[in-house]
């Protein structure tokens, strides 16, 4: 029988302890399958152009916002919460042709706004007066967020204080 060395020792250790740590944090992932039908995303980025839209300055669908708010709901909310985000996401289409006997993608910006005035006033159901206002607030969040508004229009700085290293010292 051979001895084990100290070097043997603390890599067979070290080695152990890697492997609990990698198991334990595999075992805590749990997978997600929050994915939106495409009938469900030009759902979402109909209502995103209704509460930002394109005018003079890029709106909230130029930027990028759509793909921000699917993140978000993805990777911090619930499953319950998902579930029901993606169920209005869904019946928003029926609603909307079932009240104004056209199709949401072909209905004007004002059409669009006083329907989701209803959505918030919660006349379609308190599940949608959540989800409008959750999606509001992700769509504010992440438009605010974005490099052109920061940089554009709220003065931001990557790095302020510029260092200007050929300034006279003044005694």
């Amino acid at each position: 029988m051979s001895q084990i060395t100290r070097r043997e020792w603390v890599k067979g250790m070290a080695l152990a302890t890697l492997g609990t740590v990698a198991f334990y944090d595999a075992k805590s992932i749990s997978p997600t399958h929050f994915n939106f039908t495409l009938a469900e995303d030009q759902t979402l980025e109909l209502i995103m152009g209704a509460i930002i839209p394109e005018s003079s300055i890029p709106g909230a669908i130029s930027l990028g916002v759509p793909n921000f708010v699917k993140t978000m709901m993805k990777d911090c909310y619930e499953v319950k919460a998902q579930q029901s985000f993606k169920n209005v996401m869904g019946n928003i289409p029926k609603l909307f042709l079932t009240e104004n006997k056209k199709e949401i993608s072909t209905a004007s910006e004002s059409e669009k706004e006083q329907f989701l005035f209803q959505l918030e006033k919660g006349k379609h159901g308190v599940e949608a007066q959540k989800t409008l206002a959750t999606l509001k607030g992700l769509t504010i969040q992440g438009y605010m967020s974005t490099e052109y508004i920061m940089v554009n229009h709220l003065n931001y700085q990557m790095a302020p204080g510029f260092f200007n290293g050929c300034a006279p010292i003044k005694k």
